[in-house]
């Protein structure tokens, strides 16, 4: 094949905007989080976390999750650019107000996206993916389609740089006197990282 064709090619799809990258951060109801690093971690605590906080182009966002005793998230808080967005018992409330799907709004748009439902935000690079079961949501996802150049903080870190795990998770819990981070259940799992991230 003639180089010059396949270089148009990519070209071309540069500039149509096909072609770009997207960093994911995951949550399952195990507990286990993938931060934008990649590298998979434990976190079993029935208190509330931020999974990441950041600011773009003045737009600020905010995502906190909080686990049942089960392991399954139980609330989610979406926040971004003051509209917040809360998931929990299966449902999906917009400043309050229970939404049916699909959901447009200025800022934002929720949709069932095949088994998932998803909110694609107008304002930042980001969508929240997230499956809901009996009992709470037992996966959920940030993808972040652009690198921010913005300090990030949370469960999922900042894309590209590697953070202490135990840092993370005490700098991103949001204690209350109820709540408890208990040490992690280690036990054989037939589930590797790299099944994870094919997910």
């Amino acid at each position: 094949m003639n180089p010059q064709p396949w270089m148009l090619l990519v070209c071309c799809s540069l500039a149509s905007g096909t072609i770009f990258l997207k960093y994911t951060c995951r949550t399952f109801g195990s507990g286990v989080v993938q931060p934008f690093n990649g590298s998979a971690f434990y976190v079993h605590s029935n208190c509330p976390f931020v999974l990441t906080r950041f600011t773009h182009n003045r737009v600020e966002c905010d995502v906190t999750v909080r686990r049942g005793d089960n392991g399954l998230l139980v609330r989610v808080e979406i926040i971004i650019n003051k509209v917040r967005t809360v998931l929990q018992n299966g449902s999906v409330l917009v400043e309050k107000k229970s939404v049916s799907l699909p959901y447009d709004h200025t800022y934002q748009h929720i949709f069932q996206f095949g088994l998932y439902t998803r909110l694609k935000s107008s304002l930042l690079p980001l969508s929240v993916t997230w499956h809901d079961v009996p009992g709470g949501i037992d996966a959920l996802w940030v993808e972040v389609e652009q690198e921010l150049d913005t300090d990030m903080t949370g469960l999922c870190g900042k894309h590209g740089v590697s953070g202490d795990k135990q840092q993370l998770i005490s700098e991103s819990v949001l204690s209350e006197d109820t709540c408890q981070i208990r040490d992690p259940v280690f036990a054989v799992n037939p589930v590797s990282c790299n099944e994870l991230k094919a997910q």
